[in-house]
């Protein structure tokens, strides 16, 4: 198990990058990245790929490859480790319980369902739902937004809605072609960007597939190109959490016993599923027999042990208890329209929490 580490965390990178761009804050700062951002590059860019964490990178890049030549450092994601949570926090420079986006489902009281946050709609049924408190809740401002001194330009897939100054790609190639243009406006330059890759291929295939070698390769040397072109460039790389392959599916919505202990449907994430619970001793009991797969944790005490940041209301999203898969091949299924994934992320396993901050710095 690995918690997420504060002073060492996607978190405190984009923290660091705040306090570059003028935006004071008190979240400890990385060395290694400060000390590069303090050299005073023209344009520092900053790439998530999401999903490529240390394990996805060992297991289809070589050691000399371009990307793991260039690692600096290893940091944590955040818990959950999933893209809901990480990439707000990459955004925001907020901690998980600030920011409240824990994972892809929670429940609203307000509407009575698990709403999935990026979509608004109803996490069992898929039906679109209206709901003011929801949108409401899910709002954040982005650190970047108040940067001083840069042109500050977005880089995103349609589907991730910005404000002015944001580059839309549709494809591998539109993403290295919208950083060289954003690189390219005169003056200093900041550029924050997104990617879905590889994560999306390895929830289809599986982190160990050659479908992940493949994208994962692209993207190397896709991004050693790019480094080749640029100049008094630094860029700057992380995932937003890691990623491991699924063989096995544990269907919670058969488990009668389980749902009579509980208030709620199942939410959260399939390897960290949360609990609101009307009956505790029948709820203990239910779950004994998912021990050998997955820990239980009352939020209380994950609370206390500082999983998620300084307290705030929003970490009563999360309900009584987290069920959170061990280092196995395993998903939680909620319901027998959810799919089965090849590959998953959400728990505290090496494979999904442990991720490379790399660096590298383009001739000057």
């Amino acid at each position: 198990m690995i918690k997420p580490d504060w002073n060492n965390s996607i978190l405190n990178v984009s923290a660091t990058l705040s306090g570059f761009l003028g935006n004071e804050n008190d979240i400890p700062k990385i060395r290694s990245l400060q000390e590069v951002l303090d050299k005073g590059y023209r344009n520092v860019v900053y790439i998530c790929f999401d999903g490529m964490g240390i394990y996805p990178l060992e297991q289809n890049l070589p050691e000399d490859s371009f990307l793991r030549r260039h690692i600096v450092g290893k940091i944590t994601s955040v818990f959950p480790s999933t893209t809901t949570n990480a990439t707000t926090t990459l955004h925001s420079a907020t901690y998980p319980s600030q920011h409240g986006m824990f994972g892809w489902s929670l429940y609203f009281d307000s509407v009575g369902r698990c709403l999935d946050l990026y979509s608004f709609k109803d996490s069992y049924t898929g039906g679109r739902i209206c709901s003011p408190d929801a949108e409401k809740y899910v709002s954040f401002n982005c650190f970047y937004d108040k940067g001083k001194g840069y042109n500050v330009t977005t880089v995103n897939p349609p589907y991730v809605k910005r404000q002015s100054g944001n580059i839309v790609y549709n494809d591998i190639d539109g993403l290295f072609v919208g950083v060289e243009q954003a690189t390219c406006r005169a003056g200093k330059n900041f550029v924050f960007c997104y990617c879905g890759l590889p994560d999306s291929v390895m929830h289809d295939y599986g982190v160990t597939s050659a479908e992940a070698r493949k994208i994962i390769n692209t993207i190397n040397n896709k991004v050693e190109q790019l480094a080749d072109s640029l100049t008094d460039t630094v860029l700057i790389i992380t995932p937003d959490h890691g990623q491991t392959d699924i063989s096995g599916y544990i269907r919670l919505y058969e488990d009668k016993q389980l749902q009579d202990s509980v208030l709620t449907p199942f939410y959260l994430e399939l390897r960290a599923a949360a609990f609101r619970v009307k009956d505790k001793d029948k709820f203990l009991d239910a779950v004994k027999k998912y021990e050998e797969d997955a820990m239980l944790f009352a939020v209380s005490d994950m609370v206390k042990e500082n999983f998620f940041g300084p307290y705030t209301d929003r970490l009563k999203m999360l309900g009584d208890y987290i069920l959170v898969m061990k280092d196995n091949e395993k998903q939680f299924v909620f319901s027998p329209e959810h799919m089965l994934f090849k590959g998953h992320h959400a728990a505290l396993t090496e494979k999904e929490m442990l991720l490379p901050l790399i660096i590298v710095e383009c001739r000057r």
